[in-house]
């Protein structure tokens, strides 16, 4: 009789046995996987997600005198190289130009509101709003934009100055009514200048096009952010692309403890599964010593006993990874992004199935290789009483 056909009837007699072998190989590949797919949605999801919260590209003049914005000291802009608008179409013709998903100008400028010296940022509120995502304006309505009469003070500079929303207050000349208070955000650049329409300042400041940094939030899960400051670099003349490593590191710190999590909960449903393998082949060559008893007084030697044992869970598991495979993705495709509430789709990755089918078929054989060598080193006269 073959070994082959052997292994089978085994499976066929004990089909409730089989079925719960088989099962616990399904539901570890199918965590698994289900696990691995959406904790990678999760990852690409909050990474683009803290990309956008804040910039971490800075392009700025390229010039020996320190302009310093975000930590940095603004110095006067009459002493400095400034950029011009011409720069963000040029910005836009990168080759990762996609990753480019705000691209925010400003414009410095010095002046006197109330007797106190103050940083006045001219800005394009839409892509502002974009870039500070976590800012909250008190005065504003949730997606209200500021009009070009309107400007919006930082919290020490109303604090100061005893200025409200809706108040009118004189700038370079120019009556502007404030459209609302940023709530205090602990950085120097925010707290302590008033914002105002880009093209306003411009021509309040006779320095039409003229801009003095841009910052930029690139989306660059999958690429290095260093291609696309290389990109800017070889793109804009004259300036300096600066990547804002405390962002890039901080986003790479969160992405890693997701990474981590992923596969500590791997390891343990693997674990789990290897237990429950163990366990189960253990049980079944203890019912069977009878039968391998047998065998071994018909001729069979111990590596028959060991091909039958280890060949009846290496089929299970296979049979198991392959539905747990199919069982998995099918789960992470259907609801792993509503589940997760992450606003990246999850699709079929057909290379899962083969590491699915080789971590299942190495699980079973491994959990199996112990009651199989146990069952090959059974006493046929012992295993012969139980006739």
């Amino acid at each position: 009789m073959r070994l082959t056909n052997i292994v089978v009837q085994n499976l066929r007699r004990r089909k409730m046995r089989s079925s719960l072998l088989m099962l616990s190989v399904i539901i570890g590949v199918a965590s698994i996987i289900f696990l691995y797919t959406t904790t990678q949605a999760m990852q690409e999801d909050v990474a683009n997600k803290l990309d956008q919260f804040g910039s971490n590209i800075l392009v700025l003049p390229d010039t020996e005198q320190s302009l310093t914005f975000g930590g940095i000291t603004v110095e006067a802009p009459t002493q400095i190289k400034e950029l011009d608008m011409s720069l963000i179409p040029l910005m836009q013709t990168i080759k990762n130009k996609e990753t480019l998903a705000t691209i925010a100008p400003k414009l410095l400028a010095n002046t006197k509101l109330k007797g106190r010296e103050i940083l006045l940022l001219g800005v394009d509120f839409p892509q502002e709003f974009q870039l500070k995502k976590w800012w909250k304006v008190d005065g504003l309505e949730k997606n209200q934009i500021p009009s070009a009469d309107q400007v919006i003070l930082g919290s020490d500079i109303a604090s100061s100055l005893g200025l409200i929303p809706l108040q009118t207050v004189t700038i370079l000349g120019q009556d502007f009514k404030i459209a609302g208070v940023i709530q205090p955000t602990g950085s120097t650049e925010n707290d302590q200048a008033v914002f105002m329409d880009l093209a306003v300042l411009q021509k309040l400041t006779n320095r039409p096009n003229a801009i003095s940094l841009i910052e930029t939030a690139a989306l660059c899960y999958t690429c290095p952010i260093e291609e696309v400051t290389q990109q800017l670099s070889d793109k804009l003349p004259g300036t300096k692309v600066t990547a804002l490593m405390s962002s890039l590191e901080s986003r790479d710190d969160t992405v890693n403890r997701f990474n981590l999590f992923a596969r500590s909960v791997s390891l343990i449903l693997l674990i789990a599964s290897s237990l429950v393998i163990t366990i189960t082949m253990k049980s079944s060559v203890e019912e069977r010593t009878r039968e391998i008893g047998i065998f071994r007084a018909i001729g069979f030697r111990k590596r028959h006993i060991i091909i039958i044992i280890l060949g009846e869970a290496g089929f299970l598991s296979l049979l198991g990874g392959l539905l747990g495979y199919i069982l998995g993705m099918s789960m992470a495709v259907s609801s792993g992004s509503e589940l997760m509430k992450a606003q990246v789709h999850i699709s079929w990755q057909p290379n899962l199935l083969i590491y699915a089918l080789s971590a299942s078929l190495i699980i079973g054989l491994t959990a199996s290789l112990y009651p199989a060598l146990k069952a090959a080193r059974l006493d046929p006269t012992e295993s012969l009483r139980y006739l």
